[in-house]
């Protein structure tokens, strides 16, 4: 304990230096508070999402009665697709099952019921990278554009990547709960994946310096937080449509970082970067990662309660007194500094003595 509050007042002293040593200091990640998501876009009760349930109800009944005059080779069609698709979920819980396991779920923000379930998992181990395709001039006008296309116009509850790159190298927070959650991103590779898109269409483009730096940052940034180690190869799955195949879903093992065509029959993310920016990105992150082993969110939350209780036993009215003799210009400049390395969440250590540091100051 002795030594626990003595790091207290070492931090007071050196905290100040320690945004010209960090890694990520110009790494900025534009949140959805700061772009202004709409949030309703996720909630039950939402006129959008009422409105939805209400059509759907009305499109079930047609269904049904469309269902009765489908020829029966459109039938067959159909009960073929459900079953290939039942096999390929099959495939995955029997070998996967620890790839695709959820470990939390959860159906409310706060009193607000969920459209759609914000669903966890035990880990991170791959970055999917895709092209928007699309194009606009504005970059707030387009991140609220694609939340209101995939939330409601295409009904899939959220923005399906965890992060956008605008033209500029500007990093947008996309999936809401983002640490650990599954985006809709890439079919059979959700789980335990980050999605990343870059704005433009690569067929027609080249990724930009100012993008391709700031997709280096957030890679470097990720693989740190969720400690993946980019000298080794993981699975991935692709569907497979050919007559040929002697199963639905095959399984191939690359690096962590991928494009989305790598993975499914699309032609995102366009051809131009295809065959040079992941071996580039690949080769200059490697060196940092290679002693990397993965953590996981079940052992991470068993540590954090454990911790948070020995922090909370210290002293702290002893603490609190010694920083009630901090100058009040100390004090603001120290709350900036532990807001700002709050928002990188790399060690949780920090994080939790960072909080209780803040709440102590205010």
């Amino acid at each position: 304990m002795r030594k626990i509050i003595t790091s207290f007042f070492i931090l007071f002293f050196s905290i100040f230096t320690i945004s010209n040593t960090f890694a990520w200091e110009d790494l900025k990640i534009i949140s959805r508070s700061e772009w202004w998501a709409n949030e309703q876009y996720r909630y039950w009760n939402s006129t959008a999402w009422q409105n939805i349930f209400k059509q759907r109800a009305i499109n079930s009944k047609a269904s049904a009665k469309r269902w009765a005059n489908y020829p029966q080779w459109k039938k067959d069609s159909l009960r073929t697709r459900r079953e290939k698709t039942a096999k390929m979920n099959a495939y995955l819980s029997k070998n996967f099952y620890n790839d695709i396991k959820i470990v939390s779920t959860q159906k409310y923000d706060w009193n607000n019921k969920l459209a759609w379930p914000i669903s966890k998992t035990n880990f991170i181990k791959n970055i999917v990278i895709h092209h928007t395709e699309s194009e606009y001039k504005d970059s707030y006008t387009w991140i609220k554009n694609i939340q209101k296309y995939h939330s409601i116009n295409r009904q899939w509850w959220d923005i399906w990547y965890h992060f956008i790159i605008w033209y500029n190298g500007e990093i947008f927070e996309g999936r809401a709960w983002w640490d650990y959650v599954v985006a809709a991103h890439d079919t059979w590779n959700n789980r335990s994946t980050i999605g990343i898109s870059i704005m433009w269409n690569y067929d027609k483009r080249k990724l930009t310096d100012k993008q391709y730096k700031s997709l280096k940052k957030l890679i470097s940034y990720l693989t740190k937080k969720y400690w993946i180690d980019l000298n080794k190869k993981i699975p991935y799955h692709k569907e497979c449509f050919w007559k040929s195949c002697t199963q639905a879903l095959t399984t191939s093992y690359y690096y962590p970082i991928v494009w989305h065509k790598d993975w499914k029959a699309t032609a995102c993310p366009g051809y131009n970067n295809y065959h040079t920016i992941i071996p580039r990105l690949i080769k200059e992150l490697q060196p940092q990662t290679e002693w990397y082993k993965t953590i996981t969110l079940t052992s991470i939350t068993a540590q954090k309660k454990a911790y948070t209780a020995r922090i909370n036993a210290l002293n702290w009215s002893k603490i609190k007194q010694k920083i009630s003799n901090f100058h009040p210009q100390i004090k603001i400049q120290l709350k900036s500094k532990l807001n700002y390395l709050l928002w990188f969440k790399i060690n949780w250590k920090k994080e939790i003595i960072y909080k209780k540091l803040l709440k102590e100051i205010k």
